[in-house]
Order: C-alpha cells, then structure tokens, then sequence
C-alpha cells in the first residue's frame, strides 16, 4: 500500500470510532453527574487519547510519508475542529461567571481560562489542584485539562515524525515505541512523587495517545493486511472488555493513570484494529451510539461548567434530578453546537494562514480579557460584601506534602524564649485553631509552639494513607517521630495540645485507611484493626509526655458539613446564585445553622478518644462541637456576618475565636 493509498485509507469514514467516541464520553459525562455505576467513568479520557493519536497521527504519518506534510494545513485543520466550540464555550462560561461568581471566584476563574486559552490549563491544574479533589468540582474550566495535553502533543510529534523521517523512514515506529516506553515509565514514577503531575501532564500521558500513533503507523505499514476473521472477533471481543471494564470498576482511590489506565488504552487499540468484527460492525457502530460519539467533543466541552456552576450554586453534591437536568442541558447544547458551531466551521474553507491568524486574534481578545478581570481581581464593585471573601493567608508553620520534619522557625518554635511553653500537635485542623491559642497562650504567660503537618493526625506510629499522596503517610509517621523528640527534649513546654480531624479513618467506605509504620501501601483493613491500631498508636504519642509531667489535652474535632459554608454565603449575597439555590432546594436549612455530617465516623472517634484517654492522669479530653452545636445536631456555620468555617471542614479565624471562647489553659 502506497503513502497515497494509505491516507486515502485513513480518511475513510469508520462508524465504530464514533460509537467508541459515544462510550467514551458516556463514561466521563455520567462519572461527573455522579452516577454510582460510574465510578471510573474517568478512564473515557484514556479513550479519546487513544482514538485521537489514531486518527491524528495516522495523518501526519501518512502525510510524511508521501513528503506533502505542511504544519500551515495541519494546525488549519487543528484549528477548524476545536476552536469554534471552545470560543463558544469560554464565552458562554465568561458571562455566566460574571453573573455567579464572587470577585475571589472571578479572580481564580480567570486565571484557569487565560491557561486554557494559552493550552497549558494541564500545567495549571496539575500544579493548583488535584483531579478527585472536591474543590475540583467547582472548576468550570477543569476539562479543558485534556485538550491542552492533546494540543502540547501535536506541537511535538510532527516534528519528531519529519525529524525521523528524514533520517531514516525505518525509525519512525521504533521511536514512537520508544517515547510511549518512557511516558509510560514516567507517569509510574510521578503516582509515588507527584500524583497531580501523572494525570494532567503531556509527559505522563503521551503514552495513551502514542498508543494510537502506533496503531496507525503499524497499519498503513507492516499491518496492513487484514486480520482473520475469527482473531478480528477475538481480538475486539476481548478489547471491548477491556476497554469497558475500568469505567465500572475503577475509583479514585485507584492511583491513575499507570498500570490502571492500561486496560483502557490496550483494550481501545484492540477494537480499533480490529474494524470488521460484528462487534465494531454492529454493537459499537450503533446508530444512537455513533450519533452521541459524533457530538461528543461539544458534549465534553458543555457539560462540565454547567454542571461546576450548579455546584458552586448548591455548595454541595447536586441533588440527582439537578445533575440529569444539567446532562440533558448540555447535551441539547451540544447538539445545537455540532450542527451550527462545529460543522460550518469544520466546512469552511480559505487559506490557512489567514484563518490561523483569525483565530489567534480572537484568542488573544478573549487572553485580554480575561487578563483584565484578574487584574481587577474579579470585579469587586459587583458585590461590596464579597470583597474579602477569598481565603485566609496559608500557615507558615504548617508542614506541606513532600516534609517530614517540623517547621522551626522562629514564629513556630521560638527556641530562645525562656517562658514556659505550650505546644500544638496536629493537621491542618490544629493549625486553623494556632492564631486563637496562640492569643490565649501569650495572655497567660505562655510561650506558644506550633507543630502541625496537612492531613497528618498526632498518632504515634501509625498515619492516614492518602491514594493522591502515596508518600505522605511515610512522611507523616517520621514528622510525629520527631515532634515527640523534640517535645520530650525541651524542658521549657509544659502543656501539649493535640488536635484533628480524628474521624478520617472511620468513614464507611474510607478510602483513606490508617496504616502502620512498617506498611505505607494501602491495604484493606477490618474496622477493630483499625480502631486497635488507632488507639494503640494514640497511646503511644501520650505516655511519654505523661511520663514526663506534661499536661495533656486533646480536641475533639469541631462538627463537618456535607456542603461549604463559605459557598452558602457566597450565594446568599448573590441574586442570580441565590436564586439557583432555592430553586435546586438545597438552601432550606436558617442561613447560620445546619446538621453537622458524617456523625457516624465522629461518634466512632470521640468514643476511641474518651475510651483511650479515661483513667489517664494529667490528660483531658475538650469537646469542641458542644461549643458549636445544640443537643439536635444544629450546628452553627456562621453568625451575623462572622463566618466560622472555610469550607467544609477547617475553621476561620472568627470560628476559632467562637470555639476557643471559654477555653483556658491550666494556671502555671
């Protein structure tokens, strides 16, 4: 088969690609309705990578190959596909944030739009934000991450391919194979160091679209000859499960990608090269099926920021008839955007160099934008009240991810002050309480000590494992050991705080388990091994400061909320949101006060801590929730104009103050 002969190939219309791009997006658009069912319907992505360095690669291949590659033509083409529909969406999405979002809410927002127009929104994304985190939900822009990888590879294989080509043609697939070994390889190191950096970034992910560059090259070359009737079945029978399989099974607790996006990019590529199975012939070439695959890049591109405004609107899960609403939104405007925005577009002809510089203009008028309401930190005049609402400055004595030491710096440890000293052990949940305690430590003469780590409880021993952050626990388990030690060597403290959000490892269906320090791999635990391992390693933090004459007391964590009080009250200064509140009936609760969540898993940690502590001399257990909550389960968010809570579950500085308000330290 000649160069020729092999684009012509590659051009020609296959049904089966759509219905693979219907399953695809089915996948990722029911996972982010929240869909149970769904629970790896993430792994869709994989797909597309898959399909696009299929049909994209195999035409700069064949394009080379025949010595007719032009990069004017092919970002023309690039530019024809994708950008109509994005323009459209960031439009859409810029009037929308204005009318919705606070100034704080602007500000960021127009951050991850100017990234996305610039196609690295992956890189900020990777570095300000973790894909399964919550707060994730709230990103409007959010899938813009893959279109920016997708458009970071097609800026470096053409080249590679003409580089190759014109050294020797022979290479091409060798050094295709070769990249995908090293992404592959790399993406495995990131998901120990650097989980974000694995799943947004190009170097992580080139692999899955390489898997597709490989495919095609391999069939307009050494594969061209068809399969055999019986292995094509086969072969698309057994892709077809592995394809399908991780939407179902796979969760975020899974690290991914790595070995976990395998069945998906290994089981696309089967089906992909096996075109005349009765599978890909009539299952995946279903006419519904190939007619979603062929709206699913406007459908990808909508149904996210409707379904990250709803959110931001309600401040929690959206209730399930809200979430289909949105889909279904989405979809008829996904519809509306293939026939009128992508279709035209894609049809219009005209030189390429003018048209890339049409866009290019519009682009950078949308960069200009966008650039101005950052300057202008998100319009304040729009909402008065909302002018501070962004977050309190970050704790500089709390230890980040990557540390496993404590912070000494002069603010969190003043060696050289001779006072008596009292010290605070804990996560970021002791940390939001250090401003108020260090106040009340200086009023009574005391020196004031701050010893926190993020997301690291004060046990001793024994540490949450985090899938998102596989080396924290190790970290964790380090950073107590050295808090004990220089706690045990400093004569001068007299009391010590320990405090968190000891609920963490009792959540039905935790993901994040409590682990040894002799097993930092998530392993599944019964519930009495981990409530043996938590109070035994809780022991093991207290005696020996009790040992020592230390004075001991332990918080009990303040109440959780199953919504972000800091969105509530976002949305109850702001009309238009208010309004999408009421009419989603998630704002039913008196503005201030609600039930506090995840009661189970508090109940199951303040038992552990009562049972652990009774009987102990110079060790007192405070509860914090009773200076929050009222004997039904009311618990106070807000008051007035004082917002207690930054989200859903770490204090302000006022709610530290209103907590900590008939707090006192043992007299000297």
């Amino acid at each position: 088969m000649n160069a020729i002969q092999s684009q012509t190939a590659t051009l020609n219309y296959r049904p089966d690609i759509d219905g693979l791009r219907g399953i695809a997006i089915l996948g990722v658009v029911l996972y982010h309705a929240g869909v149970p069912l769904f629970s790896g319907g993430f792994a869709g992505v994989d797909i597309f990578f898959v399909i696009s360095g299929y049909l994209i690669g195999g035409h700069i291949f064949s394009e080379v190959s025949s010595g007719n590659f032009s990069f004017l033509r092919f970002y023309q083409r690039r530019a024809k596909r994708i950008l109509p529909a994005f323009f459209l969406v960031i439009a859409f999405t810029l009037f929308v944030a204005i009318i919705l979002l606070s100034p704080f809410e602007i500000y960021i927002f127009a951050k991850s739009a100017m990234a996305s127009i610039l196609s690295v929104s992956n890189i900020y994304f990777a570095v300000n934000s973790n894909y399964f985190q919550t707060a994730n939900d709230l990103k409007p822009l959010l899938m813009t991450w893959s279109l920016s990888v997708e458009e970071q590879f097609y800026a470096v294989i053409p080249l590679l391919l003409l580089s190759l080509a014109r050294i020797r043609r022979s290479l091409l697939l060798p050094a295709v194979l070769v990249v995908c070994a090293l992404s592959f390889l790399c993406a495995l190191r990131d998901l120990n160091s650097s989980p974000s950096m694995a799943f947004y970034s190009l170097p992580a992910r080139a692999w899955e679209l390489g898997a597709g560059v490989v495919l095609a090259i391999g069939e307009l070359g050494w594969m061209h000859k068809s399969l055999a009737p019986y292995r094509s079945q086969v072969i698309s029978l057994v892709g077809l499960a592995l394809m399908v399989t991780p939407i179902f099974l796979l969760t975020s607790a899974v690290p991914f990608p790595g070995a976990a996006a395998v069945p998906s990019v290994i089981g696309t590529a089967m089906i992909i090269a096996s075109p005349t199975s009765w599978i890909n012939r009539r299952l995946i070439s279903f006419s519904p099926l190939t007619f979603i695959g062929k709206i699913s890049y406007s459908w990808y591109l909508w149904h996210w920021p409707l379904l990250a405004f709803l959110r931001i609107a309600s401040g929690r899960a959206l209730p399930p008839a809200t979430a289909a609403l949105a889909i279904a939104l989405s979809l008829t405007a996904a519809i509306i955007s293939y026939y009128f925005i992508e279709q035209p577009f894609r049809r219009s002809s005209g030189l390429p160099a003018p048209l890339l510089r049409r866009y290019a203009v519009l682009g950078l008028l949308f960069f200009a934008v966008f650039a101005a309401l950052r300057a202008s930190h998100g319009l304040p005049k729009r909402y008065p009240a909302l002018i501070h609402d962004g977050p309190a400055i970050s704790d500089s004595c709390t230890a980040d991810y990557g540390i496993d030491k404590p912070l000494l710096s002069s603010r969190c440890y003043a060696a050289s002050d001779p006072r008596p000293s009292v010290v605070l052990w804990g996560d970021s949940h002791s940390s939001v309480l250090a401003p108020t305690l260090r106040a009340l430590a200086n009023a009574q003469g005391y020196n004031f000590i701050q010893l926190s780590k993020s997301s690291c409880l004060p046990l001793d021993g024994a540490a949450i494992f985090l899938p998102q952050h596989p080396l924290a626990a190790r970290e964790c388990i380090h950073f107590n050991h050295e808090v004990l030690k220089s706690v045990e060597s400093d004569h001068r403290i007299r009391v010590v705080i320990m405090a968190g959000r000891w609920a963490d490892p009792f959540h039905a269906g935790n993901f994040y388990p409590l682990v040894s320090d002799s097993a930092y791999e998530s392993k599944t635990r019964s519930a009495n091994s981990i409530r043996s391992m938590f109070v035994g390693s809780l022991l093991a933090s207290i005696r020996p400061l009790q040992s020592t004459g230390r004075h001991v007391i332990v918080f009990d964590d303040v109440p959780n909320f199953d919504f972000d009080p800091l969105l509530r009250y976002r949305t109850s200064l702001i009309p238009a949101r208010h309004t999408l509140a009421i009419w989603m009936g998630v704002d039913k609760d008196p503005l201030g006060l609600a039930p506090a969540s995840f009661i189970s898993a508090a109940n199951i940690s303040t038992q552990l801590l009562r049972q652990t502590i009774e009987g102990l001399s110079g060790v007192e257990l405070v509860d914090l929730k009773s200076s929050l909550c009222d004997s039904h389960n009311l618990c106070a968010y807000m008051n007035g104009n004082r917002l207690f809570y930054a989200d859903e579950h770490h204090l302000t500085t006022d709610g530290a103050q209103y907590t900590l308000r008939h707090f006192h330290f043992p007299s000297m």
